[in-house]
């Protein structure tokens, strides 16, 4: 390439590597050309170049246990309250017919419990989690219940759209993770972060609407409604732990590298403003220290690495890889 390189810059190192800049690659915007020399650009990435690994198949058959989601439907025929119920409401006969306690009752679903209880003559079909009421549906609808769960990698994300009465994947979706557009590893996101408050928001903003967009893909694909998403997991490593929670991840990339949250965490889908039933909760698993996150917590829980006789060792490849040593 004819002409004089201008010498490579922290940035270039940084976004590119030592290998690339040896190559003569330089980050167009950080480059000051003083002599005249020939430009080549760089192809863009295309994510058809990539294998991201994802497949279905049941959950029950893939790990040897059974899925208990925690998430239940009851179909269920009440009645409004009568002449005689002078002590009673709409919500206490619809309850009646629930044999477990019902503590929790978002605001949302209590807006349309007069209607529905007096127009279904069909009967109402409750969603329930814990001892929480998350939704509430005409007819018979207790066959249809799901989940999705993610894996937010550095570089890749994939969505698996789940049977929560069967522990079938029904399908799943993968896509390069936007951010990198504003840095392929973590350390350069952080820094992004780092230069204020609106490039945090940008990021999240960012891995929000793909979260979003492949429930969607997904949906769409297997036929099924996104209000009938009751339950949502992801993992991820601690910088995309946080930049999915909207938590500045500054002092992450700081010594000691510590996160602003280890323990597990459940918000609801309306709170994180992800497009599945806004009651559906959300849950991140705990994160261990430093880098090595939810993601890595998530191959011991899959790989069960806890209950082998014999010492083995775990290790998740990505753009950051963590290694798991250990025995029950």
């Amino acid at each position: 390439m004819p002409g004089t390189v201008p010498p490579a810059g922290l940035a270039d190192r940084i976004q590119l590597g030592e290998d690339e800049v040896r190559e003569r690659y330089r980050l167009a915007c950080q480059t000051a050309v003083a002599d005249d020399l020939t430009v080549l650009i760089a192809p863009a990435l295309e994510e058809g170049a990539f294998q991201i690994l994802a497949g279905t198949g049941d959950l029950r058959s893939a790990t040897g246990c059974s899925l208990d989601s925690g998430v239940r439907k009851i179909f269920v025929r009440p009645q409004p309250p009568s002449r005689e119920d002078h002590q009673s409401s709409d919500l206490e006969e619809l309850l009646r017919e629930v044999a477990e306690p019902v503590t929790e009752v978002p605001l949302q679903v209590l807006r349309t419990i007069p209607s529905l209880l007096r127009s279904a003559s069909d009967g109402l079909t409750l969603t329930r989690f814990d001892q929480g009421l998350l939704a509430l549906e005409a007819g018979d609808t207790s066959a249809q219940s799901y989940g999705m769960a993610f894996d937010i990698g550095t570089t890749t994300v994939v969505g698996y759209l789940v049977d929560l009465s069967g522990g079938e994947v029904l399908d799943t979706a993968s896509s390069l993770n936007p951010q990198s557009a504003f840095g392929g590893d973590l350390m350069s996101r952080i820094a992004f972060a780092q230069e204020g408050p609106s490039n945090a928001r940008q990021l999240h903003a960012r891995i929000l609407q793909l979260l979003s967009g492949q429930i969607e893909e997904v949906c769409d694909k297997a036929g099924v409604s996104r209000d009938q998403i009751y339950k949502v997991v992801a993992v991820g490593n601690t910088a995309m732990h946080h930049l999915l929670l909207g938590i500045d991840p500054t002092y992450v990339g700081q010594a000691p590298y510590a996160p602003s949250v280890r323990r597990s965490l459940r918000v609801t889908a309306r709170e994180l403003g992800l497009r599945v039933h806004p009651n559906a909760p959300v849950f991140l698993l705990p994160l261990v220290a430093g880098f090595v996150g939810a993601d890595t917590v998530g191959m011991v829980l899959s790989t069960r690495i806890y209950e082998s006789r014999g010492t083995r060792i775990a290790v998740d490849i990505g753009t950051n890889g963590e290694v798991v040593i250990g025995s029950r």
